[in-house]
């Protein structure tokens, strides 16, 4: 009694039998590959073999199966978007162990395209709008493709937007300031290249929201940090022409001169006998900068004057020639225009005669 009763739940419970697919479902993911499957109803327990065809080649068995508890639940066919395979008819069937067809498909796979979703998405704000960009990675041209964009805001409801077809960009105008959006795309094979009836899987999320108060304090932050580095900055000057001072006499004499005080007065005619030098410490090296470094070989100079002389031959008097005074003085001269003059003899013009009556 208890090994029927044991025998009634085993074929009564569910999924004790091997269930047998009614269905193939094949689609071109990426216009790289083709998948298949046939286990959409439920766990497989049993193999089965695959084979497949497009309209204008041979029949081949499965190269690639899928497997899940070493179970063929699924194939990998080859796929050429050159031959453009897409628009052909895919003709496949599963079969059991001894060959009986358990399912023949027969489908046009131009409609059974699933690219992959989009990636890189990107937000960017450019006053007065929210910008939202991304990339998709299938070997499809742009003019083929078409996206779909959904975005909510604060966890809402989802709003969904079409995209012209080559269009990967999406925007919103206004955004507010104290809003949480988030952003999600598809993409699908366009009408210009066949439609595709299956979408791509959505992409990652993508939030954004308004910074305003993190960048006010990211700014304020920043402006800290400017003044902090403007003072060391100024601070390091100072200290280096402090040094600079305190290394270098000449330069603390030009910029920084000493003001005596009225006390050490006295000490200019007591100590240092009126050397203003001295007094204020100027050093060696300044005090000969400023003296002249030439010096001129001088140059005699003598007096020449006019000697008045009385005639003693008669009444009428005649005044001689300039003759050389005895003395001369020599006199030093610094300028550099005098020239030495040479000594010269100068005689004296013969006396007039005077002629009488005879």
């Amino acid at each position: 009694m208890r090994l029927m009763f044991c025998l009634f739940l085993f074929w009564t419970c569910p999924g004790s039998e091997s269930k047998i697919p009614t269905n193939i479902r094949c689609l071109i993911i990426n216009l790289e590959y083709v998948n298949c499957t046939w286990d959409e109803e439920g766990i497989l327990q049993e193999n089965y073999t695959f084979r497949s065809r497009f309209e204008k080649h041979a029949e081949k068995e499965c190269p690639t199966y899928l497997k899940a508890n070493n179970v063929n639940v699924g194939c990998i066919l080859p796929y050429s978007e050159k031959d453009m395979q897409r628009f052909e008819i895919l003709h496949a069937c599963v079969f059991r162990h001894d060959g009986s067809v358990v399912i023949d498909y027969h489908h046009k796979m131009t409609n059974m395209v699933k690219l992959d979703p989009p990636y890189n998405l990107t937000v960017k704000f450019r006053d007065p709008e929210l910008w939202l960009y991304w990339n998709t990675s299938s070997r499809a041209k742009s003019s083929c493709k078409e996206s779909q964009v959904r975005y909510r805001t604060n966890g809402k409801e989802w709003r969904t937007q079409h995209m012209n077809i080559e269009r990967n960009s999406f925007n919103v105008p206004y955004p507010s300031n104290r809003s949480m959006y988030e952003f999600q795309v598809r993409v699908r094979m366009s009408s210009n290249c066949g439609q595709s009836k299956i979408w791509s899987e959505w992409s990652n999320l993508l939030g954004w929201s308004s910074q305003k108060n993190t960048n006010d304090t990211v700014t304020l932050a920043t402006s800290m940090a400017m003044m902090t580095v403007y003072f060391a900055g100024a601070a390091v000057l100072l200290i280096t022409l402090s040094c600079l001072l305190m290394h270098s006499e000449r330069l603390r004499v030009i910029l920084v001169p000493v003001v005596p005080s009225p006390k050490n007065l006295g000490d200019l005619i007591e100590r240092y006998d009126g050397n203003v030098e001295n007094w204020l410490c100027i050093s060696k090296e300044l005090q000969d900068g400023f003296k002249p470094n030439f010096t001129e070989r001088p140059c005699p100079v003598r007096e020449y004057r006019l000697v008045s002389q009385a005639s003693t031959h008669g009444s009428d008097s005649v005044l001689s020639s300039p003759t050389l005074a005895p003395d001369y003085q020599l006199m030093h001269s610094y300028s550099v225009s005098t020239l030495p003059v040479s000594r010269e003899t100068t005689q004296a013009p013969p006396p007039a005669t005077t002629r009488t009556g005879q």
